[in-house]
């Protein structure tokens, strides 16, 4: 593979055919070129997509079973299969003209993109982008030749994916750190003890670590920051004192307040006091595990509006 594979690879030139007139004269009487025009059927398209695609199903997997690190291992999987691309493109020319071709071949050179990323020394800020386009050219390719996805393809996708899944970031409602999940399940509103009000928050919280007792009150104070706009400010809440109370909140406080074991999942409550009644709260969420790295901003609109 080569380092220009960056940035995609290139676009190989149409094969010619030079016809001659039957007699090949010094004055060359009779000659004329033609174009020789060969149909890729679907049959063979999808001979063509499948071989392109089960070719990044071993890159996805060397990807997974590395924990998502590009080691030498995954470079010389990525540039074994871009290899078998590359002959697979050269001996497509002869279809150019063909409207099957022109799918398989977009599909081929995402890949190539895609692998030439994976090859360079360092992965380049395109490297989301080109798996994206990957994709993108894959749902094209077997939407228009009318087959199924390949399944070593998605299967191996599907295990990349699940480690991905399981990287500090911010999905949905969700929080992952390098030590623990903290996944909002629901949210109500309450008067606050002094006026105003409060904004009741049940999280779900999981320990991730490998050997630390974790307290998911102070992970969530840690980790999660919570603000609130107003028409003129952006306002830092604090915590909630709410002027009711029950066996339930009173339980899953206790379940905060408590160290967490590896590996176990507790069911819990928090509270905040609100700035306004109108405006949504966001939560910007960072990993206090990891030099408090931004992870992503979850917005919660308030359930009564």
């Amino acid at each position: 593979m080569k380092k220009v594979l960056t940035l995609g690879i290139t676009v190989l030139a149409g094969l010619t055919l030079t016809a001659c007139g039957s007699n090949n004269t010094s004055n060359n009487q009779s000659s004329s070129s033609a174009i020789t025009k060969k149909n890729m059927s679907d049959e063979q398209a999808e001979l063509e997509y499948t071989k392109s695609a089960e070719q990044l199903a071993p890159v996805f997997q060397s990807i997974a079973d590395s924990n998502l690190s590009l080691n030498d291992n995954v470079r010389l999987t990525a540039r074994n299969a871009d290899k078998k691309i590359t002959i697979y493109n050269n001996k497509l020319v002869k279809y150019k003209h063909n409207a099957n071709y022109k799918v398989i071949k977009k599909f081929n050179d995402s890949i190539a993109t895609y692998l030439g990323d994976i090859e360079g020394k360092t992965v380049s800020s395109s490297y989301n982008t080109d798996i994206k386009e990957v994709s993108k050219t894959n749902k094209a390719a077997y939407s228009k030749l009318g087959i199924a996805r390949n399944k070593k393809m998605s299967d191996a996708g599907n295990a990349m994916n699940a480690k991905i899944a399981e990287l500090p970031g911010v999905s949905g409602k969700t929080i992952r750190t390098t030590n623990y999940t903290i996944t909002i399940t629901s949210t109500e509103t309450t008067p606050h003890f002094e006026g105003g009000t409060d904004l009741i928050v049940y999280y779900t919280f999981k320990n991730t670590s490998k050997n630390k007792n974790i307290e998911p009150t102070e992970s969530l104070i840690e980790g999660a920051h919570f603000t609130q706009e107003s028409k003129t400010s952006i306002n830092d809440l604090d915590l909630g004192n709410p002027s009711k109370d029950s066996d339930e909140w009173n339980s899953l406080e206790k379940s905060a307040s408590q160290k967490v074991k590896p590996g176990a999942e507790v069911k819990c409550m928090g509270s905040y006091e609100l700035d306004n009644t109108e405006y949504p709260v966001k939560i910007q969420a960072t990993d206090p595990d990891n030099n408090d790295a931004k992870l992503g901003t979850i917005t919660l609109e308030l359930p009564n509006n």
